[in-house]
């Protein structure tokens, strides 16, 4: 009997052993598997003795939003950040541009272990990124985007609304002397840093580099350029004479934010446009012409032998056509151009945090540089543009660059455009008197 129960105790011991073994084999196994596996028994609480401490956990304070009139509690560990960006930034598009975006979004969503979501939205119309964001806050606030790309007139309305927030991370991007001007002008928004600026569209004159007489950098001086001058005549914001008028240190606006056109500069850019008339350098050409695009196509075509176009436009041109013209742009020392800059879209400052983080790596210089060429738009950073491999048009453009500001808010640029276009085509296609034609514009500024 006793033989026998000693052989039944040492089977048990050989199934417990054996039990036990399979446990620890489970439990090493389980750091390998490619899913998680929740094994409830092998899960046990914390023994935490008087002498041993938890980590402290980060303080969490709530504020409170005044247009959503709710506490805003912010998350510590974000596991998704929310981009609203324009069509021509889409990174699922298959160009070259995306691609470089894309690459960097999967980079940093793969370092910080989170999930990045991008809506496109238009940037004009019922479904605009600010029309989308003003209808998100009111009804859906948990899906706003923590990053938004704006234009101009469209930050300035986000402003208005209290659509975008500041945060002292953007002071810190900010920082240093590495910005364009026009970067600089853009990024407050009363009174305090608001947005980080992106790229610049600028207005330039281009010519074949072809040609023996280039043209003069001074927008005043067309008149005595060689050949056939072309631009949007018929522009229903009259950008042209806008530029020519600006050119001329005109005010666009009062201290209120108004419309305004002053009598002196007016005269001398209507001037200008007289003696381009008067020399037969701008002929009828440039009134059938209502947008940039039939400008730049007609240049193309050798219709003309110089133009004025965004920049853009000149860079985006495959040069692969060796029937159309080589571009040259000239040095101007003075252009308008329209802006884009990023912006925070939502009130957790946990998120907020995050999107910072990706902030400061789509500004790098490299990254930047790359991008922005393939957007064929100007960087808003000197050391970005000098990264470019552009061999021939860089030195001109990292003029330009400098010098460039920004089209008016958009309240007072559709005021003013069309007033500009009609006095446009008073004086080039009616033959009208300068100083005539510039007192019946600003009587139609009141």
């Amino acid at each position: 009997m006793e033989t026998k129960r000693k052989k039944d105790n040492k089977g048990m011991l050989s199934q417990l052993s054996l039990i036990v073994v399979l446990i620890m084999i489970m439990l090493t196994a389980c750091d390998s598997l490619p899913f998680e596996l929740k094994i409830p028994w092998a899960q046990s609480a914390p023994n935490l003795s008087p002498e041993v401490k938890q980590t402290p956990q980060p303080d969490v304070t709530s504020t409170v939003d005044p247009e959503l009139e709710e506490t805003v509690t912010p998350s510590i560990n974000p596991d998704k950040l929310i981009l609203w960006l324009p069509p021509e930034l889409d990174p699922y598009a298959n160009s070259e541009s995306g691609k470089i975006l894309m690459e960097k979004l999967n980079s940093f969503a793969h370092a910080n272990k989170v999930e990045i979501i991008v809506r496109i939205k238009a940037q004009t119309g019922a479904g605009s990124l600010t029309d989308s964001l003003t209808a998100t806050r009111a009804a859906a606030p948990e899906i706003l985007p923590d990053l938004i790309l704006l234009s101009a007139p469209e930050l300035d309305l986000a402003s208005r609304r209290n659509l975008i927030y500041a945060n002292p991370g953007l002071n810190d991007i900010l920082a240093g002397v590495d910005w364009y001007p026009f970067a600089r002008q853009m990024s407050i928004i009363d009174g305090e840093f608001l947005v980080v600026p992106l790229f610049v569209d600028p207005y330039v004159m281009v010519y074949n580099s072809a040609s023996q007489l280039p043209p003069s950098n001074e927008w005043n001086q067309i008149h005595k350029n060689f050949g056939i001058f072309g631009f949007a005549a018929d522009d229903p914001l009259g950008k042209f004479l806008l530029v020519q008028y600006m050119a001329a240190e005109g005010k666009v606006s009062d201290g209120q934010g108004y419309a305004l056109l002053e009598e002196a500069p007016l005269i001398e850019a209507l001037q200008v446009l007289k003696d381009g008339l008067n020399t037969r350098h701008i002929n009828s050409l440039s009134l059938g012409y209502q947008n940039d695009s039939q400008v730049w196509q007609s240049f193309l075509d050798r219709n003309l032998d110089t133009a004025v176009v965004p920049v853009s436009l000149v860079l985006s041109d495959p040069k692969d056509n060796y029937e159309e013209p080589e571009p040259v742009i000239t040095e101007s020392t003075f252009t308008i151009g329209s802006a884009s800059a990023w912006a925070l879209g939502n009130p957790d400052t946990g998120r907020q945090a995050l999107a910072l983080e990706l902030l400061e790596e789509l500004m790098q210089t490299e990254f930047l540089g790359r991008w922005s060429e393939s957007l064929h738009k100007l960087p808003s950073k000197p050391t970005a543009l000098g990264s470019w491999t552009e061999p021939k048009l860089k030195p001109a453009l990292e003029k330009i660059a400098q010098v460039v500001v920004l089209f008016p808010d958009e309240a007072v640029l559709n005021k003013l455009g069309p007033i500009l276009r009609n006095a446009t085509l008073l004086i080039l296609r009616d033959g009208g008197n300068v100083v005539e034609t510039a007192r019946q514009a600003i009587e139609s500024v009141k």
